[in-house]
């Protein structure tokens, strides 16, 4: 009983949390924007995000997301909300299947990135996805493609433009 216990505590460890290693490298003020472009229940909705690092704690970066979507020709401002990103996130949340290295574009620009292909879960939803990620860029997130393990329509987010400080 004990080793089945030390066993179950063992795989639900935290594990290190990429996005956190790639903002810290930053200095506050560091930025990048993204775009996102998904189809739900066939309305195509846009977005455009801005990320800017505001704080470097022990185990936490505190990161401000602005923005605006629209949908429906409309257009919506994204109120600022404040995320915290911590250095380690519980390993039942994501897990890996796959990695490896590749060059791609973005933003006119040739970046060597390490790509994941990973599924999450979020309450009782599960989602697979690809995600690129790149030093050169605050966050680290180059590209990311995700969907609904039903069929759901992809979702794609890719970097506009950044400023490492």
């Amino acid at each position: 009983m004990l080793l089945l216990a030390t066993a179950s505590m063992l795989l639900a460890q935290d594990v290190e949390n990429p996005q956190y290693k790639y903002w810290s490298s930053c200095k506050v003020g560091s930025w990048s924007k993204m775009r996102m472009d998904m189809d739900q229940g066939g309305q195509k909705i846009e977005s455009e995000m801005t990320y800017k690092l505001l704080e470097i704690k022990d185990e936490v970066v505190v990161v401000e997301v602005t923005g605006k979507s629209k949908f429906g020709g409309q257009e919506y401002p994204i109120p600022a909300q404040k995320q915290e990103i911590k250095a380690k996130e519980s390993a039942d949340k994501v897990k890996i299947q796959k990695e490896g290295d590749e060059e791609i574009e973005v933003a006119g620009k040739k970046l060597k990135c390490r790509w994941f292909e990973f599924l999450s879960k979020s309450g009782e939803k599960e989602s697979k996805g690809k995600v690129w990620m790149a030093k050169e860029i605050p966050g680290g997130m180059a590209r990311m493609e995700m969907g609904g393990l039903e069929g759901a329509k992809p979702i794609a987010m890719n970097a506009l433009e950044w400023e490492k400080k």
